[in-house]
């Protein structure tokens, strides 16, 4: 059973969001169509589609240099409001590996939770203003839970996988308060909201690369 996440994880579950992302390009399109300029699966397919390209060049490189680097390859391919929060939320994370090539449940909470608060800081949004924190603070809730718990990793993982389904589902009876959705307030409800949506997209490639 696995028990912790290495650098060369990290680098194939990069690869596989990449995959994923542009496999899912039309969903994400659709449902940023109903809610602001319906660019959002052409942003994350791009921005990963480059992460993909500079992987070979990160090897050797440890946890914290690989995301961090991945998360300004992103922005600075596709610059956007989601490319800004993924930049930060990337430095933030990568801060907390800085060094390791090897972690574990505890440090992959600790990683996502510093993540959340580079959102919160660089976006002023919080939970329930319908924003990916809607679907990211669940996600590390459980994942610190879990931690504490001593759950194993996989399992631990699965649990955060449905607690980040629960926050996307949440968001589509939400009014919408931050960004171009903000304008549209109303009409944003009933809608699922993309940022959250690529958010666990992207943790839904990660968790089932390390659960197989």
């Amino acid at each position: 059973m696995r028990t912790t996440i290495t650098s060369v994880d990290v680098l194939a579950i990069l690869e596989k969001m990449a995959t994923d992302m542009e496999a899912q390009k039309d969903y994400l399109c659709e449902l940023d169509g109903a809610m602001g300029d319906g660019d959002q699966g052409v942003t994350m397919a791009i921005g990963f589609g480059a992460i993909r390209k500079g992987l070979a060049a990160l090897q050797d490189q440890d946890v914290g240099t690989i995301i961090t680097k991945s998360g300004l390859t992103f922005n600075g391919t596709a610059a956007s409001t989601i490319g800004a929060l993924l930049a930060t939320a990337c430095m933030r994370a990568g801060r907390e590996a800085k060094g390791k090539h090897e972690m574990d449940l505890a440090d992959v909470a600790t990683m996502l939770e510093a993540a959340q608060i580079g959102i919160q800081e660089r976006g002023k949004a919080q939970v329930g203003d319908k924003t990916v924190l809607d679907a990211l603070a669940p996600t590390v809730a459980a994942l610190k839970a879990a931690a504490e718990k001593g759950t194993p990793l996989p399992e631990a993982l699965k649990q955060s996988l449905a607690a980040a389904d629960a926050g996307v589902k949440a968001t589509i009876p939400m009014k919408s308060k931050m960004g171009r959705a903000a304008w549209i307030a109303e009409r944003s409800v009933g809608h699922q909201d993309p940022g959250a949506t690529s958010f666990y997209l992207m943790w839904k490639s990660a968790v089932e690369y390390l659960t197989v």
